[in-house]
């Protein structure tokens, strides 16, 4: 069966309230305009038929929390309209918060990067 052939049909399962679809497991190292620090997640693609219009939601490893936030960040928008977006989406929400801790004049760590139980 087609990945697309799978959604459809667990979208016709009575028993199932939503569902996801695993395309790809991603593992990057993040440029954050650090010489010596590259910090390493994963992202894991799902397909979809949850959200009109958005069927590609993404899923991080890794949660960042910074000297400058009060608790960790948890990506609220976890969807996109292509596969592309998705993937550029979880790679920018993670890098922004690095950045914006490093230019603060914070020191980076790999502390700042909080493993997601759920992944």
């Amino acid at each position: 069966m087609s990945i697309d052939e799978v959604v459809e049909m667990l979208d016709g399962e009575s028993e199932v309230a939503e569902s996801y679809v695993l395309l790809r497991e991603l593992k990057v190292l993040l440029d954050v305009d650090q010489d010596h620090f590259h910090p390493a997640i994963r992202v894991k693609i799902y397909r979809s038929n949850v959200i009109a219009g958005q069927p590609y939601h993404f899923e991080v490893s890794h949660h960042v929390h910074t000297p400058s936030q009060g608790a960790p960040y948890y990506p609220s928008r976890t969807c996109s309209e292509s596969e592309r977006g998705a993937i550029r989406q979880a790679i920018s929400t993670t890098v922004s918060f690095l950045k914006v801790a490093i230019g603060e004049g914070h020191a980076p760590s790999e502390s700042w990067l909080v493993p997601n139980e759920d992944f």
